[in-house]
């Protein structure tokens, strides 16, 4: 029975879950290898590091939260997507966040986490809902606007800080956002506004 649930898996679930184990491989990394990997504003010339940073976390809490919010997020927008569609969004995602970053935060020299790319994600979706006349969307883009916006204000939250052993870089937050916007109109544009039973997945 086992087996047979395991071959009923889609190749975007097979995928989802091979993300997963990547997040928690590379966390497992001796700390030379994750050094070469994770966002320096000092190195742009070793581009990868603009998509391998979101891939590693401070520590154990700062994963565990990226990955309880991955779930979630997928929990309320994973019909949307295909395999192809979240690789892609999950790229041009990150590399927009990173490009964001070395363009507009000089202060931030090194960038660890999954949280700014989680931004963008949650935007993408909440506008899919919107496509879809799903109301709940209008909820979802409001609540991240208003997140994102108090943490402008308020400043980074310090406990969170101390929990994952790491400065809570607030710029990767918004710049996701705006990526999501972007990126999320984007594919509005390459599906229409039929029931979402009906719907193709990007």
């Amino acid at each position: 029975m086992v087996l047979m649930n395991f071959r009923a898996l889609s190749s975007f679930q097979f995928g989802l879950l091979a993300f997963f184990l990547l997040l928690v491989a590379l966390h497992f990394l001796p700390e030379q290898l994750r050094s070469v990997l994770e966002y320096h504003r000092a190195q742009p010339e070793q581009i990868w590091r603009a998509l391998t940073g979101h891939l590693l976390h401070s520590n154990h809490w700062h994963l565990a939260m990226n990955l309880a919010a991955l779930v979630l997020t997928l929990m309320l927008h994973q019909l949307y997507y295909s395999l192809k569609s979240f690789t892609l969004l999950l790229i041009f995602g990150c590399l927009g966040i990173s490009v964001l970053l070395y363009l507009l935060s000089p202060d931030i020299q090194i960038y660890v986490g999954l949280s700014g790319w989680l931004h963008c994600f949650i935007t993408v979706g909440a506008l899919l809902d919107i496509n879809h006349k799903i109301q709940s969307g209008w909820l979802i883009l409001f609540g991240v606007f208003a997140k994102v916006a108090y943490e402008h204000y308020q400043g980074p939250d310090a406990e969170l800080a101390a929990l994952i052993e790491a400065n809570v870089a607030i710029d990767a937050h918004l710049y996701g956002v705006v990526c999501g916007l972007l990126l999320g109109l984007l594919f509005v544009r390459l599906i229409n506004t039929t029931p979402l039973k009906n719907q193709p997945q990007l």
